[in-house]
């Protein structure tokens, strides 16, 4: 009997966080060290990232992200349990923090995953390949990805 094929997945995260990283992630993936990258909608080279990424057919999905930057939702027009006062998210530990004390609104974390999902349809055309989380906020009671992640 033939043994199943194993298929080794290795994933960059963080692409579109800034250029720098960006280019270094496609070296490597270009060398072959890296199979797809997880773009960060909301970082500041996510347009270049997303562009670098169809040029090179890299295989893409989204890198969900509750605790850092700026959001692309709703909450970025107002107050939200997702953001300090300066309208930054709350960061890795702030995030737990709140998640901890039950002051992050649910609903609010699925109208920003949901617009996450939006921009990245926009900047590549399509679907992600995959969905994780930036920081590992996903992984936290309360900070479950939505259905349709």
């Amino acid at each position: 009997m033939a043994r199943p094929r194993v298929r080794l997945v290795i994933t960059a995260d963080d692409f579109g966080y800034c250029p720098r990283r960006d280019e270094g992630i496609v070296e490597a993936f270009l060398a072959g060290a890296v199979t797809s990258v997880s773009l960060l909608v909301n970082g500041v080279a996510a347009e270049s990232a997303a562009e670098l990424a169809g040029r090179h057919q890299i295989p893409t999905g989204l890198h969900a992200n509750l605790s850092e930057g700026r959001p692309v939702g709703p909450a970025r027009h107002g107050a939200s349990s997702l953001l300090s006062p300066e309208g930054f998210f709350l960061g890795k530990m702030g995030f737990r923090e709140a998640v901890a004390a039950g002051d992050i609104a649910l609903p609010q974390v699925r109208e920003e995953l949901e617009a996450q999902l939006i921009r990245f349809r926009e900047l590549l055309g399509g679907e992600p390949t995959h969905v994780d989380g930036h920081q590992h906020v996903h992984v936290l009671p309360g900070g479950r990805m939505p259905s349709w992640a």
